[in-house]
């Protein structure tokens, strides 16, 4: 019996232990900020818009924005916006800009800038500990020279010298 039970619980825990949202991220790294975009996938953003378009005119208005942002942007400031960045100690992220946007295909995007100065040395991945979202860096642009892993989840960039 403590093998079904101890079976059932790995299940349990393997069902929950997969995305929930899976993201297509875009980065511009400038020399004093870092612009991001995710990108939710279709089938999200549907589910999205059905439930913070209150007046069901299919477009986000701003008390609907912000509704958004507090419950699916703001709660990832405990995990530091599911962003590790570093120059020489981590920084801690403070997002500016923050915009929610529906492109032409219908998806939903959250953009966001982090004012940082940058120098030549730094690292920057996504990081979700709980693998509640799911990472896929799409397209990035910059005038340094890149380094970039890539998994299933999510992604680092780096910059060395």
């Amino acid at each position: 019996m403590k093998k079904i039970f101890l079976i059932f619980f790995i299940c349990i825990e393997i069902i929950y232990a997969h995305p929930h949202f899976f993201l297509d991220s875009k980065i511009i790294i400038k020399e004093d900020k870092i612009k991001n975009e995710w990108i939710f996938d279709r089938l999200n953003s549907r589910v999205l818009l059905f439930d913070f378009d209150k007046n069901k005119n299919k477009i986000f208005d701003k008390n609907e924005k912000n509704a958004f942002i507090k419950t699916h942007f703001s709660k990832l400031k405990e995990n530091n916006y599911n962003i590790f960045l570093t120059l020489e100690d981590e920084i801690k992220i403070e997002p500016k800009n923050i915009q929610i946007n529906q492109n032409n295909d219908k998806r939903i995007s959250l953009s966001f800038d982090i004012d940082i100065k940058l120098n030549n040395v730094f690292t920057m991945c996504t990081i979700d500990e709980k693998l509640y979202m799911a990472y896929k860096l799409i397209e990035i642009s910059s005038a340094k020279k890149l380094e970039v892993q890539k998994s299933e989840y999510d992604y680092c960039i780096g910059v060395t010298k």
